[in-house]
């Protein structure tokens, strides 16, 4: 059980741009973060709870290194299912 990401967030600084994505698989969730589309770091957790706790503290620490949001690409928008 794969699940496609979702892009909790993206920063950028400098002209470069990272992201955290989350998606589910069979062991629970796993975050990615990721450097210019190139996976750099993966985590893996048995909650959202945990997973979304992580992912923010690692935005925090960028925005505090001056990284900014920067808008998500049109891939990386959640997709609705009906």
């Amino acid at each position: 059980m794969d699940d496609q990401p979702t892009t909790l967030w993206k920063l950028r600084r400098d002209g470069e741009f990272i992201s955290c994505r989350v998606r589910l698989v069979a062991y629970g969730i796993e975050v990615d973060l990721t450097h210019n589309g190139t996976v750099i770091l993966t985590r893996a957790f048995e909650t959202g709870e945990e997973a979304h706790a992580w992912a923010q503290t690692k935005r925090a620490a960028r925005e505090a290194q001056g990284w900014v949001p920067a808008p998500l690409d049109p891939s990386e928008r959640p997709v609705n299912v009906v």
